[in-house]
């Protein structure tokens, strides 16, 4: 009974080892098989060299085009890693996504000429959008002028940067910083502009389909440097070539810019960062403009686009909202629904700050101010906190966000956190006033908006005469390109009963 048992033991032993076997060593053919596939600057083919086990025994990257430096330590070091592992699940090399990709699929390409199964070598096909690499048409990329100037500014940061002008070309940290330019530069701030970060929402997809139809196909001579709050692509950035790279620091990214600012400066790219909407939204959006001016030698009309939004705080500060005593309570929320709180936010941080420009007295400061764990920042509040304030006034972002909602398909907008457990008790819910504001407006050039409506909204007499839609739509007209249909910047309950 025991010597049966370990027979059939035996047999499935070697029946398992040979299915093993069947991709890695029966089927194939020993020799070198060359493979095909995208790199960053077209196609990269390899040859591979395999035993008659499956073992990969040499790998060749062919003649190429990839970026000098940086693909090339992908040329030398993925082909090795490969080779060490017996497999394609290897790490990429950090600044050469592109190229170390490239040199994988051409691999796995390699191998199932050979008549190998990649999958046995621990390959997974991307996506089909990830494998093709981003077109770029080198006969549309901004010519390079002469240089016969420079000049020294300090950026949000502090820091002294050099830059020599005048500016052919830029990079940018997310699309939404082209914002700042387009009063400046007018089609020439899409003209000019030769790289880009991703944001949460898509931007340059976003992007694209608003600005083609009105100045040409700029994505052409677009590439894309990083994916949202992640690191930089130094391929990329070294492979389009911007004069300047420009940051917003508000964001994450910034401290990823700066992770490779020693490599851009040895290629003389320098790193600019400015600040929206910081912890000074009346002022930051000027202090940009005028950075921005600078280096794009527009400083008279930097100096206009100052002028306006100076003009807006400036009629909100001659109410002297932050002396009244019969400030609103105000809660904020982000992206909210009915069985998740989403984040809230201080009077010093986010969209905070245009509620204390506003006037509304924040009931997130008595908890969050203070605290080291938030920093002053955002936080989610406890729900029986939020009923035992009952505030006057909700304000939301994130939920049905407008941010450049005319790119997309139009849906029914809703607030679903009606449905919480007290909240239709509240002040607030009973007297209509939930709103909500296009997220992403607090931190772009547009700011001063939400803070004259929020203002209007808390203190509707003293600024009856004001029309902050009216406001909106002079800006769009007298600095911007398109107009302010753009986005749904403002969303009340009585928008959400006209929907449905």
């Amino acid at each position: 009974m025991r010597k049966t048992v370990k027979t059939s033991v035996a047999l499935a032993f070697i029946v398992a080892l040979l299915i093993s076997l069947a991709g890695c060593g029966s089927s194939i053919t020993a020799g070198g098989f060359t493979g095909a596939a995208a790199g960053y600057h077209g196609d990269l083919e390899v040859t591979t060299e395999v035993d008659q086990d499956g073992k990969i025994t040499g790998i060749t990257v062919c003649e190429n085009n990839e970026t000098e430096d940086i693909g090339s330590v992908a040329i030398e070091k993925i082909p090795q890693r490969i080779i060490e592992a017996q497999s394609l699940d290897v790490d990429v090399v950090s600044g050469a996504t592109l190229t170390s990709n490239g040199i994988i699929n051409a691999v796995a390409d390699s191998l199932r000429t050979a008549g190998a199964d990649p999958a046995k070598y621990g390959y997974v096909s991307p996506p089909e959008e990830e494998v093709v690499a981003t077109a770029i048409n080198k006969d549309a990329m901004p010519v390079k002028q002469e240089i016969t100037d420079s000049v020294t500014i300090t950026d949000a940061k502090g820091r002294k940067v050099t830059i020599d002008l005048p500016i052919s070309s830029y990079a940018i940290s997310t699309m939404d910083v082209v914002d700042y330019i387009i009063p400046l530069k007018g089609k020439d701030a899409f003209n000019m502009l030769v790289a880009s970060g991703q944001d949460g929402g898509g931007g340059i997809q976003k992007y694209g389909k608003l600005y083609t139809p009105a100045v040409g196909n700029y994505l052409e001579h677009l590439g894309q440097i990083s994916d949202h709050n992640a690191p930089f692509d130094l391929e990329m950035i070294l492979a389009m070539d911007p004069d300047v790279l420009i940051v917003n620091s508000a964001m994450s990214a910034h401290n990823y810019a700066l992770e490779i600012e020693d490599q851009l400066t040895r290629v003389g790219i320098p790193i600019v960062l400015i600040n929206v909407p910081g912890k000074n939204l009346d002022k930051s959006v000027q202090q940009t403009m005028k950075l921005l001016g600078q280096i794009f030698q527009e400083e008279e009309k930097a100096a206009a686009v100052s002028a306006f939004i100076d003009e807006q705080y400036g009629l909100i500060a001659s109410k002297k909202l932050a002396k009244r005593e019969d400030k609103p309570a105000v809660y904020y929320e982000k992206s909210g629904y009915s069985e998740i709180y989403g984040s809230t936010a201080t009077s010093v941080t986010g969209w905070g700050l245009p509620i204390s420009i506003a006037g509304g007295e924040n009931i997130a400061d008595a908890l969050l101010l203070d605290t080291a764990a938030s920093g002053g920042g955002g936080n989610t509040l406890d729900p029986e906190y939020v009923i035992k304030a009952d505030p006057d006034y909700i304000i939301l972002s994130g939920v049905n966000d407008g941010w450049l909602d005319s790119v997309k398909e139009t849906k029914k907008c809703e607030f679903d956190i009606f449905n919480r457990i007290g909240w239709r008790d509240l002040a607030a819910v009973k007297n209509g006033h939930l709103y909500e504001f296009a997220h992403a407006t607090s931190r772009s050039i547009y700011a001063f908006y939400p803070c004259l409506k929020m203002a209007k909204i808390f203190y509707p007499e003293e600024f009856k005469e004001v029309d902050p839609e009216a406001v909106l739509d002079e800006f769009f007209e007298r600095f911007m390109l398109l107009d302010s249909d753009i986005s749904t910047w403002f969303i009340s309950p009585e928008d959400v009963q006209a929907s449905k």
